[in-house]
């Protein structure tokens, strides 16, 4: 009997919407269907019960003994599990055998099974249109001898800045037959940026493409490269809308004319504004500017430049309040333990023609050389960015709240820190 107990005096079942994690100390149980949970220290017999517990064969029951019930650890587990709706004991007689129950496991969409993805004869029958939602491309790559103020935003967010080491150009016949095979796709975002996508001359020809196959495009220009007539012809579309980024020291004269000539392009929802902040001082003054010219849509976006860890440390990390107060359902819960919901379904075009899942990670195809599909089995096969869980990473697997945390980001790649939080604490910072 998987159970391990012969004559069991009770079944200990949980609901197939509880989720348990372990650490060294203690054990965490999450009701997805409300957001309560409760941690039970690692004592007597919790962990050897546990361990059962979450056994695939055991499906989430177990048979206790007396002996088991005596223990007041055990009663204090039964007695949370009752008053949180996350199980309960059922007595022997009620069944011939041990009860069924369903254990909670996360799947992919469209029937994707290991199966389907290892076996070269079964990938026919896999619906791949689920598994693209956005694509960045990023146009152009200006010259070394460029100042590059900011070298590592574009590998923390979309930023119109140098991705490269030297000057590229993304090919416009390559990335047009990519555009159009991307059509059996559920896009929902094509992000546009580049060191100056106005310098990009077949920008119009892109623009009239994304268009036309009905992709939302979202187009990302430096301050200083702002043009209205440009900002009117790329946004005419109806699905399409533009990011104004300003560093700082911002011009407020730039900043100004820039707001002057809104009503020229129309809608003022298809432009955003968006401030890399890298200090709190900086960030104060942001909130200041976008109070005072009530900007619309505004956007904040952190940048690490290697010196400033203080500054994230006091406004990216979370806490474990934060993470108390995140109550995910069902389907983030599998999500989280799945897939790494930042990334998942993302692809990233540098101007060499490098195709990434995530700028921190190695290219995963290169551009006119690989399909869409290939890419996608690479990625769920071979790759990191898509499948990278806190489960996988250190030392949030070895946390109990590993799957109430937002996915791991762009930034940790970067700083190769995977506790942006105070649950684990490095003395030395």
């Amino acid at each position: 009997m998987p159970s391990g107990k012969r004559d069991p005096k009770y079944w200990l079942y949980l609901e197939p919407y509880v989720h348990v994690s372990t650490a060294a100390h203690a054990v965490l149980f999450y009701n997805s269907l409300t957001g309560n949970r409760f941690e039970i220290p690692k004592s007597g017999r919790i962990p050897r019960i546990t361990e059962r517990l979450v056994l695939p064969g055991n499906g989430y029951v177990t048979g206790l003994t007396g002996a088991d019930l005596k223990e007041p650890a055990v009663n204090a587990l039964v007695l949370k599990l009752q008053e949180t709706f996350m199980g309960d004991l059922l007595d022997p007689a009620w069944s011939m055998g041990k009860p069924a129950n369903i254990l909670p496991e996360p799947y992919f969409k469209s029937y994707l099974t290991k199966d389907l993805i290892t076996k070269p004869e079964a990938r026919e029958a896999i619906d791949f249109d689920n598994y693209i939602h956005e694509v960045v491309l990023y146009l152009n790559s200006g010259s070394p001898e460029s100042e590059e103020s900011f070298p590592l935003a574009t590998r923390q967010f979309v930023y119109p800045g140098r991705t490269l080491e030297r000057s590229a150009v993304l090919p416009w016949p390559d990335l047009a037959r990519f555009i159009r095979h991307l059509s059996m796709y559920k896009i929902t975002s094509v992000q546009v940026s580049g060191s100056g996508i106005p310098d990009y001359p077949d920008l119009p020809s892109l623009s009239d493409l994304l268009a036309e196959s009905g992709f939302p495009a979202h187009y990302h220009i430096h301050a200083g490269q702002f043009d209205p007539v440009m900002a009117k012809a790329l946004t005419r579309h109806g699905n399409s809308k533009i990011s104004i980024h300003f560093t700082f020291p911002v011009n407020l004269d730039l900043l100004n004319s820039i707001i002057t000539s809104l009503p020229a392009i129309g809608d003022a929802k298809k432009t955003n504004f968006q401030f890399m902040v890298t200090s709190a001082e900086e960030l104060e003054t942001a909130q200041e500017i976008i109070s005072r010219a009530n900007l619309p849509n505004p956007w904040l976006n952190p940048y690490y430049n290697g010196k400033n860890f203080s500054f994230f440390r006091e406004t990216v990390f979370i806490t474990r309040d934060d993470i108390g107060n995140s109550r995910p359902d069902q389907h983030q819960v599998f999500s989280r333990l799945t897939v790494n919901e930042s990334d998942f379904g993302r692809f990233t075009l540098l101007p060499d023609g490098s195709i990434h899942a995530n700028l921190n990670d190695p290219p995963v195809g290169v551009l006119g050389s690989v399909q869409p599909e290939e890419m996608i089995l690479k990625e769920l096969l071979d790759g990191a960015s898509w499948v990278r869980t806190r489960k996988n990473v250190s030392p949030c697997r070895d946390c109990l709240y590993h799957f109430l945390c937002p996915p791991v980001s762009s930034y940790e790649l970067l700083m190769n820190r995977f506790n942006f939080c105070d649950v684990f604490e490095n003395p030395a910072e």
